[in-house]
């Protein structure tokens, strides 16, 4: 069937707008190969991105100050067609895109490796004005298909998010005290005291979210790691 009404209605990239050829209907092969991956070349603690290829090693800013995580990572770099694809999903509803971007994250994950060691998976949420409004969380349908991949459960009470001030367009020190107000323990955060948790995010721009949130869990007992499908270069953006 599907055959059929491509051949009636060929599928169009929503990224380009050119028609499709290749397995994902609305993200066409030329748009999913220009989807650009982080490596090895960035902060070995939180990922920063190098702008030449150096060997990983501490930033500035984690000598200064150590972050609230042990490790963090992001598979694809926030621009191009990475960031169309994640705001057709998030802002405009195309489920369509879930594939490609769960298909380029397995991608990422292989040139990442070694992962740290993990026991259960942890997305960040939304409020639930949030999920009312967008009608899913797409870190936690992202999360699902990592925990697949890495034979991890995945915990979606250790967190809850209150309120909906979005980060987007907030200056760097108001997106962490935004961050800082809007997310609290969740009734199930008791489960992962001495857990080695992966916090999922879809996007690090700042780091704003998943500080606060490796926060909440380090206070609950947790030991917090951090993996992003996407990451902005620092002083684009949380």
């Amino acid at each position: 069937m599907r055959g059929l009404l491509d051949a009636v209605y060929p599928p169009v990239c929503h990224i380009c707008g050119r028609l499709s050829r290749g397995p994902y209907p609305h993200c066409c092969g030329h748009c999913f190969q220009s989807f650009e991956f982080i490596g090895v070349h960035c902060c070995e603690l939180c990922g920063e991105l190098f702008y030449s290829r150096q060997v990983p090693h501490l930033c500035l800013s984690c000598i200064k100050r150590r972050p609230p995580f042990a490790w963090c990572r992001g598979a694809l770099i926030y621009r191009g067609a990475v960031a169309e694809a994640l705001s057709a999903l998030k802002y405009q509803g195309m489920i369509s895109m879930q594939k490609p971007l769960e298909e380029a994250l397995a991608r990422g994950i292989r040139t990442m490796r070694p992962l740290p060691e993990t026991d259960v998976l942890v997305p960040v949420p939304l409020s639930h004005r949030g999920l009312w409004k967008r009608g899913f969380n797409q870190s936690y349908i992202l999360s699902a298909s990592l925990a697949r991949q890495l034979d991890l459960a995945v915990e979606t009470d250790v967190l809850r998010r209150k309120g909906y001030r979005t980060q987007v367009g907030l200056a760097a020190r108001d997106r962490d005290r935004n961050a800082a107000a809007s997310f609290v323990p969740g009734r199930s955060v008791h489960r992962i005291k001495g857990q080695r948790v992966l916090l999922f995010d879809d996007v690090y721009t700042t780091g704003a979210t998943v500080r606060a949130c490796a926060r909440i869990l380090r206070r609950a007992g947790a030991q917090v790691s951090v993996l992003t499908l996407a990451r902005a270069r620092a002083g684009r953006g949380g």
